[in-house]
C-alpha cells in the first residue's frame, strides 16, 4: 500500500497561486497558441453575452485583462513576424540585386558610356521598370543603377565641350536615335543643364541678348531654350519687376522715360502700322516691359502708359 508524503502548505499555496496567477501580454507572446485560445474563448463569452443581452457580462468579458492581453498579444506577434518576413524578402532581393549587378558589370566592362546606354536600351523589361515606382526585377533594379551612372557619367563628360561642340555632338546622337532615354536625350539635357550655368550670372539685357544662340531655330523646341533660357530670363525680369515694385524714384523715372520713347515714336512716325509696331517693341522690351508690370503689381492700372507721366 502506497503512502503520500504531506506537502508542506507553504509549497502548496505557492502552487495554487501558480495556477490561478493572471495572464499578462509577455505571457501570451511567449504562447501565442495560449493567446489564440484565449481569444477565442474571450469572443465566445462575448457573443454569448451579446445574445443574451446581458451587458453587465459583455462589459466584463471586454475590460477583461487577460482578454486584452491575448489579443494584443497576438497584433504584435503578427508585426513581429511581418517585420522578419519583410526583412528576409529584402536581404533576399539584396542578394540578387548584388549578384545581377556583377553580371552586368562583367558584360559592359570596357565599353563607352554611350555604349552602356545601348545596351540598356535593348532590355525592353527594364525600360518599362525604369518608369514604374518600384521594380521588383534585380536585373533591372541593377541595371537602373548602372543606367542611372552613366548618364551621370555622360553628362559630366558632355559638359566639358563647349556649347557649340556639345550641341554638334548632341545632333550627331539625335540622328541616330531620340528616345527618351536613349543618347540623344542625355545630350539635350547636358545642353540645357550648360546653358543654365552658363546663364546663372546674366543680367536681363545680357541673357536677351544671347537668346539666338540658346533659342536658335533648331533648338527652339529644347529645353535648352524652354527651360533654361527662359527661366533664366524670366528670373532676372521678376528681380527687375520687384525693383521698381520697391523703389519709387527709380520706377517713376523709368516709367516716365518710356513714356518720352512712346510720344517720340508716335512724332517721328506718319506711317501708323508701323508705328504700332514699334511702339508694342517698346512696350515689351526692358525696361519698359519690366516697369509696366510693375505699375500692374503696384495695383495703380492695367493700362501702363495710357494715363500721362506719373509724379512722384
Amino acid at each position: 500500500m502506497k503512502t503520500f508524503k504531506l506537502l508542506p502548505l507553504a509549497l502548496i499555496g505557492a502552487m495554487a497561486l501558480a495556477g490561478c496567477e493572471e495572464k499578462n501580454e509577455e505571457y501570451f507572446l511567449k504562447n501565442i497558441d495560449a493567446a489564440t485560445e484565449k481569444l477565442e474563448q474571450c469572443t465566445q463569452d462575448f457573443k454569448k453575452a451579446f445574445m443574451a443581452k446581458d451587458e453587465n457580462a459583455a462589459e466584463k468579458v471586454s475590460n477583461n485583462p487577460e482578454c486584452l492581453a491575448a489579443e494584443s498579444a497576438i497584433k504584435k506577434d503578427k508585426q513581429l513576424k511581418d517585420e522578419q518576413e519583410k526583412q528576409r524578402k529584402e536581404a533576399e532581393q539584396k542578394q540578387a540585386i548584388d549578384s545581377a549587378m556583377a553580371d552586368i558589370q562583367k558584360q559592359v566592362n570596357g565599353l563607352a558610356w554611350t555604349d552602356v546606354i545601348d545596351e540598356y536600351l535593348k532590355i525592353d523589361e527594364c525600360k518599362k521598370a525604369l518608369f514604374s515606382s518600384t521594380s521588383g526585377n534585380p536585373k533591372c533594379v541593377a541595371w537602373e543603377t548602372i543606367f542611372k551612372e552613366k548618364v551621370d557619367e555622360g553628362k559630366k563628360e558632355l559638359k566639358q565641350l563647349s556649347f557649340d561642340q556639345l550641341k554638334t555632338k548632341m545632333t550627331s546622337l539625335c540622328k541616330l536615335d531620340k528616345r527618351t532615354i536613349s543618347n540623344c536625350s542625355i545630350a539635350q539635357e547636358a545642353l540645357q543643364e550648360k546653358a543654365t550655368e552658363e546663364l546663372a550670372n546674366d543680367d536681363l539685357q545680357t541673357i536677351k541678348a544671347k537668346e539666338p544662340i540658346y533659342c536658335a531655330d533648331d533648338l527652339k523646341l529644347l529645353a535648352v531654350c524652354r527651360v533654361a533660357w527662359n527661366n533664366a530670363w524670366q528670373n532676372q525680369h521678376n528681380k527687375l519687376v520687384k525693383f521698381y515694385t520697391q523703389n519709387n524714384t527709380e520706377f517713376v523715372t523709368t516709367y516716365n522715360a518710356c513714356i518720352d520713347k512712346l510720344e517720340q515714336v508716335k512724332a517721328e512716325n506718319s506711317d501708323f502700322l508701323k508705328g504700332i509696331q514699334l511702339e508694342e517693341t517698346i512696350r515689351q522690351t526692358y525696361p519698359c516691359r519690366q516697369v509696366k508690370d510693375a505699375y500692374i503689381e503696384r495695383g495703380i492700372g492695367y493700362a501702363p502708359f495710357e494715363d500721362g507721366k506719373l509724379e512722384q
